[in-house]
């Protein structure tokens, strides 16, 4: 089971990026309606709302859906707008983080091979983004095929490391926890949270300055390409 941003694709300007791809939602719902904020200013809200999102997933392990974000973001500004307009400007953030992400190098690669020998595949990424917005993209870089379940946390009530939306893949792929390992690059989310249902746990290297965990890895990894050779020496195939 692989983490999605970070581990098998990334975002290299998010925080620049994220601003920009808000300025054209703002775009987007100027289209539709007349706006009385400004575009840097609605801009800097949704991300603020965006922002807030994220800081409430650390600190309660829950998840909401893309119209939670916006709805914050309005408030922000103090607009009161219904369903439409928050529709058209998720709409048009849709549009713009359409090919966002880039895929490291060795990831189709990886994922290929683990295939080959028979392994079942999952996704398991904290989002607040629509699972068809990330979808699209997977199909994009030729990923789709290559992973057998999806599970992203806007579609859930909770996020990792929450025991539930682990269990909640190793439903989805038909298997036990205990025979499940989980790659990713936060100690927290990804290793902590699998090691607590019982899943074997791959850190891939990340020194961006997210928290660490006093839960060890079961193995660290610079790169996906590793991940072949670990599993053998685990006893997988």
């Amino acid at each position: 089971m692989f983490d999605l941003g970070g581990t098998l694709v990334q975002w290299a300007d998010w925080e620049v990026g994220a601003v920009t791809k808000w300025g054209l939602a703002y775009d987007a719902l100027a289209g539709q309606r007349s706006i009385s904020v400004s575009r840097e200013d609605f801009a800097l809200a949704m991300r603020a709302a965006e922002k807030a999102h994220w800081e409430r997933v650390d600190r309660e392990h829950w998840s909401g859906p893309p119209t939670s974000v916006v709805s914050d973001g309005f408030r922000r500004l103090g607009m009161n707008v219904g369903d439409r307009a928050s529709l058209a400007a998720l709409d048009g953030y849709a549009r713009a983080v359409a090919g966002w992400c880039t895929v490291f190098a060795d990831t189709r690669e990886t994922l290929a091979t683990l295939r080959e020998r028979g392994y079942r595949l999952g996704l398991l990424s904290n989002t607040w983004w629509a699972a068809e917005w990330h979808n699209a993209d997977l199909a994009a870089h030729g990923l789709a095929d290559l992973l057998d379940e999806l599970v992203y946390t806007s579609d859930l009530g909770r996020s990792k490391p929450h025991p539930l939306v682990f269990h909640e893949i190793a439903s989805r792929l038909g298997v036990e926890p205990n025979v499940c390992v989980m790659i990713g690059d936060r100690q927290i989310d990804d290793v902590s949270g699998a090691r607590a249902v019982g899943m074997r746990a791959i850190w891939r290297r990340n020194e961006s300055g997210f928290p660490m965990s006093d839960v060890a890895p079961d193995a660290t990894i610079d790169a996906l390409a590793e991940l072949p050779d670990l599993l053998r020496s685990w006893g997988g195939r």
